[in-house]
């Protein structure tokens, strides 16, 4: 049994406690909670941090090993789970003054120190530090918390400092979606940002399908990069606006028709050619400048003819397309080529206006 010094104290209608670990302590208990990659593109129990940078715990690692006497003032944001493993007892001094009695098997989930511990870890283990086991660092334990809130604190601490990956934040986000009202995830997202959360949904969903345009090319947050999968959540996500904004004339419908809608153009878009389908990491279709230009082009063109004619098929899109000969050219979008001229912001519009100019 360990215990850890500590001020209880609630904030809102929730408990925390302040105080110092050892890093002993911290090691022995503390656990985190990375996207896995066994688990894909299935939220319900993924992981919420991002995959460790080795080369930052290295680097911290040999700091300590390099400092006499180390100073890590920055608090461990740590979370106890008292609703899934049960209640930590708490044996009062003075008050709320007291001690955490900590089982030895009982886990302590890393929210914000994932780094730093992995770096006290390899000085230690590694490097032969073994004195650093004494030292203490201060932490706040969140007791009581769901995993929903343990995931918006760190959703907010590392997003908002940009030290996450965008494609992570958004998935996180999605993940949280589940749990939280809209208003609180609209906050999260930031202003004039809101399409996102319906857009992230839509491409999760789209993500998790087998069999579609897509599957298996849309890149997983913080796993090895694959060649095949061409396509970053991010891009995809803000690709959309068009599509999912309150202005979109398709705004009412629900998010299986809008799946539907957006895999009949991909898969009309791809069978234009064949190549574009067989080998999709050769051609920027699939890659960020083609999403942006084929959903605006979407927007634009082939909603309103599917709204009119009530065709919806991925034929009546190739058809469509097809008289775009020019800008639509198999060689034209191979990567690093031609389309390469049009990838920034203005040249994705002159190159989904010039699509859209050429059919009559």
């Amino acid at each position: 049994m360990d215990r850890v010094k500590v001020v209880r104290f609630h904030q809102a209608s929730f408990t925390l406690y302040s105080g110092t670990m050892t890093v002993g302590q911290l090691l022995d208990h503390g656990v985190t909670t990375e996207w896995d990659p066994g688990l894909g593109w299935e939220l319900e129990g993924q992981g919420y941090q991002r995959a460790p940078v080795e080369a930052h715990w290295k680097r911290i690692g040999i700091f300590l090993q390099s400092e006499g006497n180390p100073l890590l003032p920055t608090n461990a944001l740590l979370a106890c789970r008292d609703l899934e493993y049960g209640t930590l007892d708490f044996t009062p001094v003075d008050g709320d003054l007291g001690y955490l009695e900590v089982p030895e098997e009982r886990p302590f989930f890393i929210v914000d120190y994932q780094h730093r511990w992995r770096g006290f870890r390899h000085a230690i283990e590694d490097l032969g530090q073994t004195g650093l086991r004494n030292l203490s660092i201060p932490v706040t334990i969140l007791a009581d918390t769901p995993i929903f809130e343990e995931m918006k604190q760190f959703f907010l601490i590392n997003n908002k400092q940009k030290r996450v990956d965008t494609d992570l934040a958004l998935t996180l986000m999605q993940a949280m979606a589940a749990e939280a009202t809209e208003d609180e995830v609209a906050n999260l997202v930031g202003p004039g940002n809101k399409f996102r959360i319906r857009a992230t949904r839509l491409v999760v969903q789209i993500a998790q399908m087998d069999t579609s345009p897509w599957a298996g090319k849309i890149e997983e947050p913080n796993v090895p990069p694959n060649p095949m999968q061409i396509a970053s959540i991010k891009s995809f996500v803000d690709s959309l606006r068009p599509i999912v904004s309150v202005r979109s004339p398709v705004y009412g419908w629900s998010d299986d028709e809008l799946v539907d809608a957006i895999l009949s153009i991909w898969t009309g878009v791809l069978n234009l050619h064949a190549e574009w389908e067989r080998n999709p990491a050769r051609y920027a279709v699939q890659r960020a400048i083609g999403l942006f230009v084929i959903h605006r082009v979407a927007r634009e063109l082939l909603i309103p003819k599917m709204l009119r004619t009530h065709d919806r098929s991925p034929a009546s899109v190739t058809d469509t397309l097809s008289q775009a000969t020019r800008w639509l050219d198999e060689r034209f979008w191979r990567t690093g080529g031609q389309v390469g001229t049009y990838s920034s912001g203005a040249g994705q519009r002159e190159l989904a206006n010039q699509i859209i100019n050429s059919i009559p």
